[in-house]
């Protein structure tokens, strides 16, 4: 009979209560998987930092290590692209009209690329000398969900440069940032109405200034609250800027396709010249 009361009191034993810490816990697993399943399971952080453990390691949550990915070295300004890199990211649409617009105003394929912010990884914003940022954000201050796996690793990325930045410099290495020599504007859409007007935005500067990249303007809000009309307005005026930035910047620089031209002129002169010298 004391087996059966010994039993009887297992049974009726209540689980110790989660602390606060479990909950919290829980909440962010939670928080990544959701990410995750969004993402087509790619394993990144959720927003508060709180990172999977399955792929960067135990530790205390956070790992600056990334799986088959090294640490990004900076490109030399000489090797940099020319051409500006116009990026996008727009849940609506406005972003997008707004960035293929600059894309249009700026000369087209001859002097810029355009991509969404989908398909640009942070290698590829270095490989750029300047680069324009056209971006909403979503929700809760996030980016749009053709950003969120950029941001992601972004963010991964800026906390891996300032780890080992802070080891290198133990050692005095010289060693460049990913994005130094690059330069970036961003236009960043959103609401005054909301809680987190245009949040994605400055956020973003505050990751590419960690790695090394240089303002060339301040961040630009555009502000949907004041009307359509209004914000498109508040756009031309930041896309005469940086028209007239990139006409300073480029200012004596040949594209390729002018250079082609150039050459068959000459090619054709002479051959002219030598034509009459005969």
């Amino acid at each position: 009979s004391s087996i059966r009361s010994s039993k009887g009191k297992s049974k009726n034993k209540r689980p110790n209560p989660l602390t606060q810490d479990d909950v919290v816990q829980q909440l962010a697993d939670e928080v990544v998987d959701k990410r995750r399943s969004l993402l087509g399971n790619v394993l990144v952080h959720d927003a508060d930092g709180i990172w999977t453990k399955t792929q960067y390691g135990e530790g205390d949550g956070i790992s600056f290590g990334a799986v088959g990915d090294d640490f990004l070295i900076g490109i030399p300004e000489e090797e940099k692209e020319e051409k500006a890199l116009v990026v996008w990211a727009s849940q609506t649409g406005t972003a997008k009209k707004f960035a293929k617009h600059l894309y249009k105003r700026l000369g087209g394929a001859n002097r810029c690329v355009i991509k969404s912010l989908r398909d640009v990884s942070v290698r590829g914003v270095a490989k750029h000398k300047r680069v324009y940022f056209v971006c909403s954000t979503f929700g809760m201050g996030r980016p749009p969900s053709v950003g969120e796996l950029f941001y992601s690793l972004l963010q991964l990325e800026a906390m891996r440069c300032k780890e080992n930045f802070e080891d290198l410099s133990e050692f005095g290495s010289d060693e460049s940032k990913p994005l130094q020599g690059t330069s970036v504007a961003i236009a960043a859409l959103g609401s005054s109405q909301f809680k987190h007007f245009a949040k994605f935005g400055h956020g973003l500067e505050v990751e590419l200034k960690a790695l090394g990249a240089t303002m060339a303007q301040d961040v630009t809000t555009l502000d949907a609250a004041k009307g359509k009309s209004e914000q498109k307005q508040a756009f031309r005026v930041w896309e005469e800027t940086v028209v007239t930035m990139e006409k300073e910047r480029l200012m004596g620089w040949v594209t390729p396709r002018q250079a082609k031209r150039s050459s068959l002129v000459s090619a054709k002169a002479l051959l002219a010249a030598k034509s009459l010298a005969s």
